[in-house]
């Protein structure tokens, strides 16, 4: 049996409380491609909605999920 990698996210250290309909939305959208952009206004749980839900589709995703921060990341660099 092929090893299964392990996904490379941060851990949960809170409890996730409510956003449920945007968790279906983001779980739906996945289900339709790989790669999935979240935009809005800083601070409104973005990140904390997209490893929530990678966490919770790791099956789906034989290679594993991963996160990959792109906020200090410069044009060419």
């Amino acid at each position: 049996m092929p090893c299964r990698p392990a996904s490379a996210l941060p851990a949960e250290l809170t409890s996730f409380v409510g956003r449920r309909r945007e968790l279906t939305d983001v779980r739906r959208s996945l289900g339709g491609g790989r790669l999935l952009t979240l935009t809005g206004m800083g601070g409104v749980g973005k990140t904390r909605l997209a490893l929530h839900a990678a966490a919770g589709l790791g099956r789906a995703f034989p290679d594993g999920v991963r996160l990959v921060e792109l906020g200090g990341a410069t044009p060419f660099s």
